[in-house]
């Protein structure tokens, strides 16, 4: 290869380690990962049994693995069948690099290290949320703490790669920076790839406002639940995502909604495209308890959509660039946050076309995919071993630079010569 390519003639070999099949944020973030990397690098993806978030993968070159016992939550002998099966697959398949993506599976990658048996290969894990921390159940979050310092502590050095400066600060302060000095921590935000915006119409006798989410203790429903409870009777409720139709669910919402104004709520359940509830929405909301930088939200950012956002690590990058958005109560007080995605929503009904345009055009400043794949693409280079250059060659060591996240924190960069304690990604070769 010339020493000027960024990637050999021949690809090498990355392995992506998602987890449950569902439609997450994680298959989209891998989806996006693959398009980046399409034709530089040869992907396998592995998750738990696809339902359909990884249904992308089916008409394209990369190979997809499942796993049973990737997703959290199954039952501990599936864990440990997909531990040994997970060992077995990495070993035949020598990637490269392997990237772990989703919580179960960050877990078992880190079990095979520390028990060295993945000498010389790659280790990377991005945070799509922090295992622990504000938000989480406090037995978990204290578990998941004190395995995740005793893994960096005691495993390889591994590439941390976070969605938010916010995060990497938060995870250092918990963790101990002696412990992540061992480790190179970067930062890369999402994007998003709705599509063409949906044209607005306005309805003003109807307003409509938008949740994607899913069952359980993060999304937490109930907030959002008495959230609409407290909106005026014109105001509908569209609920998607998996599991957001079921039973459960619909039990939940007519508990705390009462009979007349659950009927005032559409159970969408799992969507493949968000797009035509985009079109048919007047505002986004996001009750979360924790997040890494949701996708969902982005994609109401690049909709042209109003946001009303969990004030969290997660959204502030958001929240900070989002011209027509607004923070939810630190308190979870309905009546308050109502009164905010009240105002947000009709303030931007009463000049739809303007304030969509300029929402899209910040969207395009921040989180569109062709700058977002730049990065990725120059991410990938630093992650995967190059050959070393030949000493005839050599010149000033290269620094590979990251642009701002979107909040528009400072650059990090280190040289690849360093140990790998240094934050900032390396250099190319």
């Amino acid at each position: 290869m010339a020493w000027s390519d960024p990637f050999p003639a021949e690809p090498l070999k990355v392995m992506l380690l998602g987890g449950d099949g569902g439609y997450s944020g994680v298959p989209r973030h891998l989806g996006h990962l693959v398009e980046a990397g399409r034709g530089l690098v040869r992907f396998i993806v592995v998750s738990d049994v696809d339902r359909g978030g990884y249904g992308f993968l089916r008409r394209g070159p990369v190979r997809h693995l499942q796993l049973r016992g990737l997703a959290t939550g199954g039952a501990l002998l599936w864990h440990l069948t997909a531990l040994r099966a997970l060992e077995r697959l990495i070993l035949r398949e020598r990637p490269a690099l392997v990237w772990a993506h989703a919580r179960m599976a960050v877990i078992l990658l880190r079990l095979l290290l520390l028990r060295g048996r993945l000498p010389g290969i790659e280790i990377a894990v991005t945070y799509h949320g922090l295992p622990f921390g504000p938000g989480h159940r406090r037995l978990w979050s204290a578990l998941s703490l004190r395995f995740e310092r005793h893994a960096l502590a005691r495993g390889p050095a591994q590439t941390l790669i976070f969605l938010s400066e916010g995060a990497r600060q938060a995870h250092a302060r918990a963790v101990g920076p002696g412990i992540c000095a061992r480790h190179r921590c970067l930062v890369l935000p999402n994007c998003s790839t709705l599509g063409a915006a949906p044209r607005f119409k306005d309805r003003p006798e109807r307003r409509r406002i938008l949740v994607v989410a899913r069952p359980g203790w993060q999304k937490n429903l109930a907030r959002a639940f008495r959230i609409f409870a407290a909106l005026p009777g014109h105001y509908r409720l569209s609920l998607c995502g998996e599991g957001t139709d079921s039973p459960p669910v619909r039990h939940l919402a007519r508990r705390l909604l009462g009979p007349a104004a659950v009927r005032r709520v559409d159970f969408l359940g799992a969507l493949g495209a968000l797009g035509e509830e985009m079109a048919r929405a007047d505002a986004f909301l996001l009750t979360s308890r924790y997040e890494g930088m949701p996708i969902a939200a982005l994609e109401a950012f690049e909709a042209g959509l109003p946001l009303a956002l969990a004030d969290l690590p997660g959204t502030r990058d958001i929240l900070d660039v989002h011209p027509h958005a607004c923070a939810l109560s630190p308190r979870e007080d309905p009546a308050e946050d109502a009164l905010r995605l009240l105002a947000l929503a009709e303030g931007f009904c009463r000049e739809a076309p303007r304030r969509q345009a300029e929402i899209r055009q910040a969207w395009q400043r921040h989180f569109a995919p062709l700058p977002w794949e730049t990065r990725m693409r120059r991410l990938l280079f630093a992650l995967l071993p190059v050959p070393q250059a030949p000493p005839a060659r050599r010149g000033p060591a290269r620094v590979l630079r990251f642009p701002p996240s979107a909040a528009g924190r400072a650059e990090r960069a280190a040289p690849r010569a360093e140990p790998p304690g240094r934050s900032g990604p390396a250099p190319p070769g």
